[in-house]
């Protein structure tokens, strides 16, 4: 490897972390989210996870951008 595949390599990385840091780990952005009900659990989720950050286990991105 030399240092213009170094470069474009590292550029292409920094490139695909960003867009992995834009994704928002929510309720919202959750292919398991349908209908203002959490299909794991069969519940609404509280507030706070459906807008904001979770830690669930079973979230899956649902790969919408907005």
């Amino acid at each position: 490897m030399n240092l213009i595949e170094l470069n474009a390599i590292k550029n292409h990385l920094k490139q695909q972390l960003l867009k992995l840091e834009h994704i928002k780990v929510s309720c919202m952005h959750c292919n398991k989210f349908n209908n203002g009900n959490c299909q794991q659990f069969k519940a609404r989720p509280p507030e706070d996870w459906i807008h904001g950050t979770v830690d669930c286990e079973y979230w899956t991105w649902d790969e919408i951008p907005f």
